[in-house]
Order: C-alpha cells, then sequence, then structure tokens
C-alpha cells in the first residue's frame, strides 16, 4: 500500500494542485485512473473491503485504517476500486438476477457507480426522497425532481432537474 501511494499517486501530485490552487477540483483523468486501476488489480489492491464471493479480499474496518492513513500521505483524489459503499449497498438490496446483471460485473471492474438522492426539501436523506419509478411495459418512468446528481468519474458534478 505504501508503496502505490508513493511510487503512483503522488508522483501525480503536482498536477493535481495546480486546479485546487486556482480554485477548480481535482480529479484524475481516465487514463490515469485506468492504469491505476489496472495496477490495483494486479497487486491485489481492488475491492478491498467487498465479501469475497463478490470477489473482494474482504478486509475488515481495522486494515482499513492503515489503507486510509497512507492515501492520507497524498493529496491525488483516489478511491481504491470499486467505489465500495455502493456495491455494499447492492449486496445488501438486488436480486440473484439483478446481482449477476449488475453487482458482479460492477465488482469486477465496470461500470462506474453513481447515485442521485438529492431532492428539494429532502437534501441527501433517502427517508425523505419522494422520487419514484415505476416500469411502464420495458421502460422505467421517473416522477419526481432530482436536484444533484454527482458520479464519481472525473469527480464533476452534473446538476439535472427530472421530472
Amino acid at each position: 500500500m505504501k508503496k502505490f501511494v508513493r511510487n503512483e499517486l503522488m508522483p501525480l501530485e503536482k498536477k493535481h494542485f495546480r486546479p485546487l490552487a486556482s480554485g477548480q477540483p481535482a480529479a484524475l483523468s481516465d487514463e490515469e485512473n485506468l492504469k491505476l486501476f489496472k495496477q490495483c488489480k494486479e497487486l491485489g489492491l481492488w475491492a478491498l473491503d467487498v465479501p469475497e464471493e463478490a470477489g473482494g479480499a474482504n478486509l475488515r474496518q481495522w486494515p482499513l485504517v492503515g489503507v486510509n492513513e497512507e492515501l492520507g500521505y497524498t493529496a491525488v483524489p483516489f478511491t481504491f476500486p470499486p467505489d465500495s459503499p455502493n456495491l455494499h449497498m447492492m449486496l445488501a438490496t438486488v436480486n440473484p438476477e439483478q446481482r449477476k446483471k449488475y453487482l458482479e460485473p460492477y465488482a469486477r471492474a465496470r461500470p462506474v457507480s453513481a447515485i442521485a438522492i438529492s431532492e428539494p426539501g429532502a437534501g441527501g436523506d433517502p427517508a425523505g426522497m419522494k422520487t419514484k419509478a415505476v416500469k411502464d411495459g420495458t421502460d422505467w418512468v421517473i416522477n419526481g425532481r432530482k436536484i444533484l446528481d454527482q458520479p464519481h468519474r472525473q469527480g464533476r458534478l452534473h446538476h439535472r432537474s427530472w421530472r
């Protein structure tokens, strides 16, 4: 872990300090992320806190403290793949068909996850959400308003309002 942070992430800091210094978000490029993700796979740094049955290393919280401590030595915005909070949410909620179609490919490398839970009057509290999705034949109809959709990719904010 220490070698990965020192050898792979720290050399990227100079490039990522420029946007931060000008008030812009710092984000790794797709090329940088792909290279780092490939290295994570090769070094066994993939899905560190994901259960083994989903393709992970099943590290508990205590060893992850060391992982996060090492990440704290660099300003480069990097999260070890995959983005496990969303993966853990899927582990708790998907049925067997969804597990095969969505969770397993996500745990292996693709796709990248995103979640949109902010609504006027509810903020980021899922308990206050009013947006509903209803199946209409082969399509889904989404009724409600979202004020923020923030995918992980590039750390950019994508504002959308859905009705």
